[in-house]
Order: C-alpha cells, then sequence, then structure tokens
C-alpha cells in the first residue's frame, strides 16, 4: 500500500527545526508510524505541512465559494493544490498533529479547513472511501486529544472517508500508546 503521512508541527529535532524541541512528540509518532509502514512493506512518503506555504482559506467568490465548489480546486496559488492533487495516488493517510488549546493544530485546521471545501462535495473525490489514522499529540495533561479526535471524525464525516484509528498520545503515555500506533500502521480495522 501506499501511505501518505501528513504532519502538522514546526518541531523536529535536527539543524532544521523551528523550535528547538527534544523531545519532539509529534515527530516521535511521525517516526514510529514511518518505521513501522515500511517493516509492514508499505510505501511511505512523509510530507510535513508546516514546511509548506499554505495560506487560510478566504472563502471567496460567490457566497464564500471559489471555484472550490465546482473545479475542486483552490484559487490561491500555494502549495496546497499539488498536495491536494498527490494525495489520490496514496491508499492510507495519517494524520498526525499537536494539540494547542484543545485543537489540532493551526496548520491542520489550515490545512483540513482548504481540504473540506475542494472534496467535501466532489462527486469524483480521489480521496472518498480511503482509510485514515488520527494520531493528536498533546504534550500537557491529553485533555484535549479528545475534541482534537472530534474535528477528525467530523473531517472524516465529510470526506467520505474510513477511519481505522483514532489514537490519544501525551508525553506521559507516549511508551503505552506505542502498540496502539504500531497495530494502526498494520492497517487493520
Amino acid at each position: 500500500m501506499k501511505v501518505l503521512i501528513l504532519s502538522f508541527s514546526a518541531n523536529k529535532v535536527n539543524e532544521d527545526s523551528f523550535v528547538p524541541n527534544k523531545i519532539g512528540l509529534t515527530f516521535s509518532c511521525v517516526n514510529l508510524c514511518k518505521e513501522e509502514l515500511e517493516k509492514n512493506g508499505n510505501e511511505v512518503e512523509h510530507i510535513c505541512i508546516n514546511k509548506k506555504d499554505i495560506k487560510k482559506c478566504m472563502a471567496c467568490g460567490s457566497r464564500g465559494w471559489g471555484k472550490c465548489l465546482k473545479e475542486h480546486r483552490c484559487v490561491m496559488n500555494d502549495d496546497f493544490n499539488d498536495i491536494y492533487n498527490e494525495m489520490s495516488k496514496f491508499d492510507v493517510y495519517v494524520f498526525v498533529t499537536p494539540v494547542y488549546f484543545w485543537e489540532m493544530s493551526e496548520s491542520a485546521k489550515t490545512f483540513f479547513d482548504r481540504l473540506k471545501r475542494c472534496d467535501a462535495f466532489n462527486d469524483k473525490s480521489q480521496i472518498r472511501g480511503k482509510k485514515i489514522v488520527s494520531i493528536a499529540c498533546a504534550g500537557g495533561s491529553g485533555s484535549g486529544t479528545g475534541e482534537t479526535l472530534k474535528s477528525f471524525d467530523i473531517l472524516n464525516h465529510f470526506l467520505k472517508t474510513e477511519m481505522i484509528g483514532r489514537i490519544s498520545v501525551t508525553k506521559s503515555n507516549f511508551e503505552e500508546q506505542k502498540s496502539l500506533i504500531k497495530k494502526a500502521m498494520k492497517m487493520e480495522e
């Protein structure tokens, strides 16, 4: 299978880091997913949305719908349309976001707002019916992971995808959640 991992954190432990975070919970999850998927024989690509130029939805055009409603693409010239088009080449998506203020990260909200606009009413969607795994990573208590996973449920509803994993990860439960992540990367329901 071809699996696309989309992550939504500026934290990465290397010289390109935006924020010097030596723990890097989100990227620890990304790395574990990638390792397990490859071990299981999958072809994997990872895109860190924070390293892409993706602007917020402008709700342009008539009644807030630009070309996204009828042409299923965004009028803005940034990296979104390329990633959206690339998504059709994959069988499964793994979404990994940090939790900020009981929500997915700002870059995740921005990306998914535009994705829903372009794909939710697309009768020829190349995303519909594909499997997704959602991982919410909280550096604190983890109380916001439930709300973040609910946001992924809403995304799943509008994209008409198949949720095969909803995983809540915190710094304190990461070691225990590794087995759940590994199980989800087997791509079984």
